[in-house]
């Protein structure tokens, strides 16, 4: 998963839970660990190992970093960044417009998508127990 970060943000969207690849392989390894068959549920198979979907990590991993961008030192990284927030109300397909449409699921989604279309760190503890319950 090295680069999830930047390469995930397409697999955000709410119905896309079960659509990676990752994904596929994660659960079939986990359907074959149990002993189970493949058409097994699989939230029964997350649930059962105590896993959450990769897409919970993967929208973690994006926040970390895009808070990481922010508290940086790189010029480059902060102007792409704030270049790629300036798109969204053009670009349907923007690693920013992903991002806000996973905050829509989120009990605070209002509080996260004003901070992050401000250009704000958003409160990762916050985020992460917000997620945990989405």
């Amino acid at each position: 998963m090295y680069g999830c970060q930047v390469w995930t943000s397409g697999f955000l969207r709410e119905g896309d839970v079960f659509r990676p690849t990752l994904q596929t392989l994660h659960l079939n390894f986990l359907k074959g660990t149990l002993g189970v068959k493949r058409s097994a549920p699989n939230w029964a198979v997350i649930c059962e190992c105590a896993h959450k979907p990769l897409q919970f990590y993967w929208f973690r991993a994006a926040i970390r970093f895009y808070n990481w961008v922010l508290s940086s030192n790189s010029a480059t990284l902060q102007l792409a960044l704030h270049a790629d927030l300036k798109l969204v109300p053009w670009a349907k397909t923007s690693r920013a417009s992903d991002i806000l449409r996973a905050f829509e699921r989120l009990r605070g989604s209002d509080v996260y998508t004003q901070v992050f279309l401000q250009g704000l760190p958003i409160c990762y503890s916050d985020f992460t127990a917000d997620l945990r319950l989405g």
